[in-house]
């Protein structure tokens, strides 16, 4: 199953371009909605010989219209996808970032790994990984993709203060969430109903290998 709530759904936003931050590209920034539709199908394609799927597509979309999107779809739709597509939108002078917080670091290795093989620059910061000399190569613009746990992007300092630091704030594309479903299951977790939830909303192989974290986010 694939959801992505519809636009008719959502108020009609206004595209805006940023006078310090990220922007599309400018030619792409004055096409219709549906010649946008076109562009990000043709991409897909050109790019990894593949057709679109729709709400791929109308997931793209709404990141280009200002839109925060929430899309839920199955393990091998290609969700990995979307934030590359949004990404090939961008200009490359621009530098701009990809910010996502995944739950475990096993799949922050594997979707690094993922990216480089599409030809992005991507890390993943762990405990292990994340030090002076990471924060100062991300600031600079090292890395398209930066993939972190939840306990870092709330609880690092050093984090904190490269997050808010007006260099990485000018060139963030994209927050992107993966697993994003935990972030309201472990909510409950942490709050007094915790005790009333059944295995209908809750399953146990969810609540080991993901970080209590998420409900803070």
């Amino acid at each position: 199953m694939a959801t992505i709530i519809p636009p008719s759904a959502v108020p009609t936003p206004q595209r805006i371009l940023s006078q310090t931050g990220v922007n599309i590209y400018k030619k792409l920034f004055n096409k219709s909605s549906e010649k946008l539709r076109e562009h990000v199908s043709k991409t897909l394609i050109d790019f990894y010989s593949q057709f679109a799927k729709q709400l791929q597509v109308e997931a793209v979309l709404n990141l280009i219209e200002g839109r925060n999107t929430f899309l839920l779809a199955g393990t091998g739709f290609g969700k990995s996808r979307i934030p590359k597509l949004y990404y090939k939108m961008i200009p490359s002078t621009t530098k701009a970032v990809v910010l996502v917080l995944n739950p475990l670091d096993s799949l922050g290795n594997n979707q690094v790994l993922e990216k480089q093989q599409a030809g992005f620059s991507a890390i993943n910061l762990t405990k292990l990984t994340f030090n002076a000399k990471t924060s100062e190569e991300i600031q600079q613009g090292l890395y398209q993709f930066v993939y972190l746990s939840p306990e870092i992007f709330l609880n690092n300092k050093m984090f904190e203060k490269l997050y808010f630091s007006s260099e990485f704030q000018n060139r963030l594309a994209l927050v992107v969430v993966d697993e994003a479903h935990m972030i309201y299951i472990w909510g409950l977790v942490e709050s007094s109903t915790a005790k009333h939830i059944t295995s209908a909303h809750f399953c146990h192989e969810d609540s080991g290998i993901f970080r209590p974290s998420y409900e803070k986010l």
